[in-house]
């Protein structure tokens, strides 16, 4: 979410050097549909007014520049909140080396953290694989 074209945030800076540095964005249509959901939240829509042109424009940029991993259900991970089922589906699915998010669930929960681990999934935070990625 905080990537987009309008933010100057770590995550706009991380999605770049991803991008500047020929690595593999792995995403789903569900991460795409629910940046562009919580984008629309009238909390974020008064701190960026992005427009509904320019979130389409955004989520097709997203597409474009990552690779689609097709989920299926039921998936079951020892999440405490089942809203992020489908971030940690897509990082297993697609067989991700690192999985890059400020969310505490993953972070927090030693037993999340040696679900991943098991998997070969790495969690870090964005600015860890940033300055691993641009050495600053």
């Amino acid at each position: 979410m905080r990537a987009h074209p309008r933010s100057r945030s770590t995550g706009r800076k991380l999605i770049v050097a991803l991008i500047e540095g020929g690595h593999t964005l792995l995403l789903s249509n569900e991460i795409i549909t629910e940046t562009i959901k919580v984008l629309r939240y009238p909390r974020l829509q008064k701190r960026f007014g992005l427009t509904d042109d320019e979130l389409y424009d955004y989520a097709e940029f997203l597409r474009q520049v990552s690779q689609t991993v097709i989920l299926s259900q039921p998936y079951h991970a020892p999440l405490r909140d089942a809203d992020d089922l489908h971030v940690l589906q897509t990082a297993e699915r697609g067989v991700v080396d690192v999985l890059c998010t400020e969310d505490k669930d993953f972070h927090d929960d030693p037993g999340v953290l040696a679900y991943c681990a098991e998997r070969g999934i790495e969690v870090c935070h964005e600015n860890d694989l940033l300055t691993r990625l641009t050495g600053a």
